[in-house]
């Protein structure tokens, strides 16, 4: 049994553990927002499809980095020899192959928006990864990419609903804005800045939704007030880790980028409940379980 938690471990490090938990909220809310809480067999291909984008460009971001690694980070997996190259490179093709085919089965506008989403991972990691600005837009855009492929295999295949887009749109922005922090991880005293700006990318997420329930017929509904108090807790949650990262005397990077990662949990939750269903609440406190579940997993493996 330790046997194969030994071999299991490099893994895991690669495949950054704690952040898979945040993957399949990304199309489970852009599916229930336009299906309006339907769930069908095409939402499990979109998951799936969708964690293996997702692992596949954790693999090819290592595979990019190993003659860096080798000098900077010589435990990493990859350049300390845990995980042989060529066998990375074999399983991130077989994830690319896999996502596309699982991406064909939800649709062929999800299929569509899987291509896209694809070149999107490839074009972050083999290239646009070290170019500022451009950079973490374009990992934003893959977690966009990722809500519009719920959206699509729920239907949405020339009309995107409004929630759908928000949703879309925020998680761009917000993972732009955290993606961008990341690079600054390395720097002994990173600028004033990029540490603020994930908060203000949380809250640029969080509002539109808090408005749309504000203005519904009935502001105080079950829903809206679920909506009510999930947005707050989120902006709460935000802002303690706006107020750590921003100390003078401000803690190490890695792990923030880790807690900021893990507020996806949350946010996925509240465009869930959004949807006004039944489907969609129970999913949002599926995605709040897993949180405190992600964070344990990150006391082993790290997510950045």
């Amino acid at each position: 049994m330790n046997r194969k938690k030994t071999a299991a471990h490099p893994w895991l490090q690669l495949l950054r553990a704690p952040n898979l938990f945040t993957v399949p909220g990304d199309p489970l809310a852009g599916f229930l927002l336009v299906s309006g809480g339907r769930v069908e067999a095409r939402l499990v291909c979109a998951v799936l499809a969708s964690l293996c984008f997702y692992a596949c460009g954790l693999l090819l971001n290592d595979l990019a980095d190993v003659e860096e690694d080798r000098r900077e980070r010589p435990r990493r997996p990859l350049p300390s020899g845990a995980v042989g190259l060529g066998t990375v490179r074999a399983v991130a093709g077989l994830l690319a192959v896999g996502a596309l085919m699982l991406s064909f089965a939800a649709g062929r506008p999800a299929f569509f928006v899987g291509i896209a989403l694809l070149v999107l991972v490839s074009l972050y990691n083999l290239w646009a990864k070290k170019i500022a600005v451009l950079g973490p837009l374009v990992m934003g855009g893959c977690r966009g990419l990722s809500v519009l492929l719920g959206a699509c295999a729920a239907g949405a295949a020339t009309h995107v609903p409004p929630l759908a887009l928000l949703a879309a749109a925020g998680l761009t922005l917000y993972i732009a804005l955290v993606t961008n922090l990341a690079r600054t991880e390395t720097l002994a005293d990173p600028p004033a800045l990029p540490r603020s700006l994930p908060f203000l990318g949380l809250l640029s997420a969080v509002a539109p939704i808090f408005f749309v329930a504000l203005n519904r017929a009935d502001p105080l509904g079950p829903f809206n007030l679920s909506l009510y108090a999930l947005c707050g807790y989120t902006l709460y949650a935000g802002f303690k880790i706006h107020r750590k990262v921003t100390y003078r005397t401000a803690p190490p990077i890695p792990p923030i980028i880790g807690q900021l990662i893990r507020l996806l949990l949350p946010l996925q939750a509240i465009w869930c409940v959004a949807s006004r269903s039944l489907a969609g609440f129970i999913a949002a406190v599926v995605l709040l379980l897993l949180w405190p579940v992600s964070r344990n997993v990150s006391r082993r493996f790290y997510a950045s």
